[in-house]
């Protein structure tokens, strides 16, 4: 790529944020995402609220609307969309929330002209990532795996679970295919696809960093190059009783 070419790359924020216990922002959620706060366990609300308020804000300074009035739909556990644009039309988004309110942490990205996706795990101490790997990882990672430390098995494990499951969020894929297929060669600079993807993907910006304070892997897809900002503020927030409104009060 030429440098005059790499100056017109698209930047996209990676905003992370720790979870706000206090579910600051709740206010600007719509009634179906009342009814879906409601229904949480307390302690994945902090997590949820703070990326729909974070991808609220977002697509407000896109769409130049404010972030309650933002028509977002979700069907089930399915992705998060605008209502009324097609899934080929911008703005491009990803959220992804991990932990529980006590430490949830959670990311949005929004891009103007390319698909993306996003994924952020916190690595698990206590998780048989081995077992795990072996029965859910291609056997081509799990003969590398195998051989290794737990210290640094257990960080490419993660390495390749949130790049795998970013894809998922791209192409609004199923997890397992995307578990055991998507093949990525972290040996090229940058990373990239050694196979097509379940979705026919056969080329795709990979990304990802590890915030050590946190324990935290990072990843991001794109469909097409774009230039990444990361923006990660993970500062902890006082615990304070779970402050949810009422359906009636919102």
């Amino acid at each position: 790529m030429t440098e005059s070419a790499e100056k017109h790359l698209e930047r996209v924020i990676l905003n992370i944020r720790a979870a706000d216990p206090a579910l600051s922002g709740q206010e600007d959620l719509s009634a179906a995402e009342h009814e879906r706060l409601a229904r949480m366990h307390e302690g994945a609300r902090p997590a949820f609220v703070t990326a729909r308020r974070m991808l609220r804000a977002s697509l407000g300074e896109y769409m130049g609307l404010l972030p309650g009035a933002i028509p977002l739909v979700q069907e089930g556990a399915g992705r998060v969309r605008i209502e009324g644009f097609s899934d080929n039309e911008p703005p491009f988004f990803s959220v992804s929330h991990t932990g529980a309110a006590e430490a949830g942490i959670a990311a949005v990205a929004v891009s103007e002209t390319t698909p993306i996706g996003i994924d952020i795990q916190q690595l698990d101490p206590v998780m048989d990532w081995r077992r795990v790997a072996q029965r859910r990882f291609p056997s081509e990672d799990w003969a590398l795996l195998a051989n290794m430390s737990d210290e640094i098995g257990r960080m490419l494990f993660f390495t390749l679970w949130s790049i795998r499951e970013a894809f998922v969020k791209m192409e609004d894929g199923k997890l397992m295919p995307y578990l055991r297929h998507v093949q990525v060669d972290l040996t090229a600079r940058p990373p990239k696809l050694a196979a097509p993807t379940p979705g026919g993907r056969e080329d795709a910006m990979i990304y990802f960093h590890f915030v050590p304070d946190h324990q935290l892997m990072i990843a991001l897809v794109s469909a097409d190059p774009v230039e990444i900002d990361l923006n990660c503020d993970i500062q902890p927030m006082e615990r304070r009783p779970d402050p949810l409104l009422n359906a009636g009060d919102a």
